[in-house]
């Protein structure tokens, strides 16, 4: 009996201790399995904040329309709504149905003028002053409308002209009382004028690749989508121990650049200058009795070794070099020719994205047996003039082709009148949206396809800046707004480009999959081994006391 008891005791330990280890066999498969692998998962993966995705998809179909309105004042007793008809006819051909389109908005108003004096301003008053008499008498300097004043029937007309452009948003013209071709020409002068109908469509598909352009010498002038530059002015006298030429940049600068630069508001600009002596330019020049000329083939060698004498400036913007040439006395005087082989007025030439050129001529004056140098200042407006007429086509202003008949007024020093300046504004915001959104694309395709790049807050709120960003620009220009359509353009595109560019994304770009086996592998496994042995003997333990069971339980129902 005590044997039985004893075997017994011995049979109940050995299935507690069974038991026991099967138990804490499970506790250990279990906690390294709901515990410890979401654990080590967790703390190990690679961040990424949620990303609006589908909203960045949508940029896929992005069009945009932006309002341009439009007043046509008719002076004098006439009919408006024959003439409104024909505009809006007009303004309807040859619309291109695109991403970008323009949406025209049209008044046309009668004011009858009856007081003498007015009369005699408009019939015999000189273009230019008529045109600053309308800016001043009949426009309001709140509004952005573009304005077309028709003059009244018998007034004098020029020969040749149908219209005239002013340097202001507005237009006046002869009225024939030949409505379509009053209309005609209004519609020409806002397509190719004002608006520039082809630069704006151009300026997004050219940045998009959403179409084929074929680049050409005025498409490649300007640098596409950039937000700033570093605009450098550089001396260069090349004989300083016969001529020292000094120049006042500083005051030039102030007088002639700061309120051309203030035209453009969405380019963040910085100028910097230098004067450097001894800095000849290996360029063999031809004589032409007394004086010496390089021919149009030549000018493109003078930049290289200009270049590698100008040294670099540290700017997150891209350079545009402005470089004055002092050429030695015994190669003075010495000009440029132009492609038709005439000596160029300006004595200068401008090369793509790069900058301009100009070969200024000292000539010595003080006698020849002089052991000091003579000084010199250099006449800085026609340096100036021609300097800002080359940064103005580098800016992206293009030269306008009106039609016959049609002249246009510009400012007497090199300047830009309100229209142009709209149309380039119209033309950035294009090439920055344009921007923007091909970069919010390319960066959410790419984060998609390479789930191991970090996505930190602060790349995701540069995000959803751009597209805030992007979406009140189409609103601005639905609502004939173009300050603040390029200004939040210009958001759009540096928020879009910091996200792009963020050295965060890249820290595991070149970590796959394969890499993180190889590395945790060797870790895991030997950890992993008696976790699983311990569950499969816990697991054969539970079978087997569960077929006892069963056995235990057949035995008493046939007992």
């Amino acid at each position: 009996m005590a044997d039985c008891d004893s075997t017994d005791i011995k049979d109940e330990k050995a299935l507690t201790e069974k038991k026991t280890k099967a138990l804490v066999s499970l506790s250990v498969g279990l906690i390294f399995i709901f515990i410890g692998l979401p654990l080590w998962w967790n703390t190990t993966k690679v961040y990424r904040a949620p990303l609006p995705y589908d909203e960045i998809e949508q940029l896929n179909q992005f069009k945009v329309k932006y309002t341009v309105n439009l007043n046509v004042v008719l002076l004098g007793s006439q009919d408006p709504s024959i003439l409104k008809q024909e505009i809006e006819l007009e303004l309807k051909k040859e619309t291109d149905i695109s991403a970008i389109t323009p949406d025209y908005r049209l008044t046309v108003e009668v004011k009858n003028i009856k007081e003498a004096a007015v009369i005699t301003k408009l019939t015999s008053s000189p273009l230019e002053d008529l045109d600053d008499y309308f800016q001043i008498s009949f426009v309001n300097k709140e509004s952005k409308n573009y304005s077309f004043f028709v003059l009244p029937h018998g007034t004098p007309e020029p020969n040749g002209i149908d219209a005239y452009v002013g340097k202001h948003l507005h237009c006046i013209l002869y009225n024939n009382k030949d409505s379509k071709k009053l209309a005609a020409v209004i519609a020409n002068i806002i397509r190719k004028g004002f608006v520039n109908e082809e630069e704006v469509n151009g300026a997004f598909s050219l940045v998009s690749k959403r179409e084929y352009t074929k680049d050409t010498v005025e498409s490649m002038r300007a640098q596409k989508s950039t937000t700033g530059f570093q605009v450098s002015f550089t001396l260069l006298n090349s004989d300083p121990d016969l001529v020292l030429a000094e120049w006042d940049i500083e005051t030039a600068v102030q007088k002639y650049l700061d309120p051309f630069l203030l035209k453009f508001p969405h380019l963040d600009i910085s100028v910097d200058s230098q004067v450097l002596h001894y800095s000849s330019i290996q360029i063999n020049p031809r004589k032409d009795g007394e004086s010496f000329y390089l021919p149009y083939d030549d000018l493109p060698h003078m930049i290289n070794p200009i270049e590698a004498k100008l040294g670099s400036h540290i700017s997150l913007y891209p350079s545009l070099n402005f470089v004055v040439y002092v050429p030695s006395q015994s190669q003075t005087p010495l000009y440029m020719r132009t492609k038709d082989g005439q000596q160029s007025s300006s004595n200068a030439f401008l090369s793509p994205q790069w900058g301009g050129i100009m070969i200024c001529n000292l000539q010595q004056t003080a006698p020849t047996n002089s052991t000091r140098p003579q000084w010199i200042e250099v006449d800085m407006k026609p340096v100036m003039n021609t300097f800002l007429a080359q940064l103005k086509l580098l800016l992206g202003v293009k030269p306008v082709k009106l039609v016959d008949g049609v002249e246009a007024r510009f400012p007497k020093d090199v300047g830009i009148t309100q229209w142009e300046q709209e149309s380039v504004m119209r033309q950035k915001t294009m090439e920055y949206l344009a921007t923007s959104t091909i970069t919010l694309t390319s960066l959410a395709q790419l984060l998609g396809k390479i789930s191991n790049m970090v996505i930190n807050d602060h790349i995701q709120q540069q995000i959803q800046q751009a597209l805030h960003a992007v979406h009140q620009s189409v609103t601005a220009l639905e609502h004939g707004n173009l300050t603040v359509a390029v200004l939040t353009a210009k958001t759009a595109i540096k928020s879009s480009e910091e996200a792009f560019f963020d050295p965060s994304i890249l820290e595991l770009l070149y970590f796959p999959d394969d890499q993180k086996y190889a590395v945790y592998i060797p870790l895991f496994l030997p950890i992993s081994l008696p976790v699983l042995l311990s569950l499969r003997q816990a697991i054969i333990w539970y079978r087997g006391k569960d077929d006892e069971d069963r056995k235990d339980e057949k035995k008493d129902k046939q007992e």
